[in-house]
């Protein structure tokens, strides 16, 4: 069994709490900055008043929508064999193609108010989002993740 993924329902709401948290905290900040025109003082307490709205959306938009349709696309391209590694890389890549859409567009409207500059920044601020996020999951988020799961299964294991 593999250790550092969740076993139950219990740990799959926690590892996606725990990425969800570190996403939505990150973006927003990267974000805000982005928006003021520097990483500050003042960015980051927006940020984080900004982070518990930010991160329920995402938590539920991830739980019940996206992270859906992106468990029935892994599906498709990846068969019960392939390696965890590559179940990993899919579910990823779909639920960040996904999310960071949707976040994008949460982000411009929870910034700006229902109004065509969402639409019209969307072409600009989503590819840039999904670069960042992309990266920010595979390297940083997810391996966290894991690195936590780990350490619960080896406490759990030892008792």
């Amino acid at each position: 069994m593999n250790n550092c993924m969740p076993r139950n329902k219990k740990e799959g709401l926690l590892y996606g709490i725990i990425i969800c948290a570190m996403t939505a905290l990150t973006m927003a900040t990267i974000n805000i900055s982005i928006n003021m025109g520097e990483i500050s003082k003042e960015a980051i307490i927006i940020s984080i008043k900004a982070f518990p709205i930010v991160f329920i959306i995402a938590l539920l938009l991830e739980n019940f929508i996206v992270g859906k349709v992106a468990d029935k696309l892994v599906n498709i391209f990846i068969q019960p064999t392939d390696s965890l590694n590559a179940h990993i890389l899919f579910r990823t890549f779909f639920t960040v193609i996904g999310m960071s859409i949707i976040m994008t567009n949460v982000g411009g409207i929870l910034a700006n108010g229902f109004n065509i500059d969402v639409i019209k920044e969307f072409p600009v601020c989503w590819p840039r989002n999904f670069c960042i996020v992309i990266f920010l999951e595979l390297i940083i988020v997810q391996p966290i993740a894991r690195i936590i799961m780990k350490k619960i299964h080896e406490r759990q294991d030892r008792s």
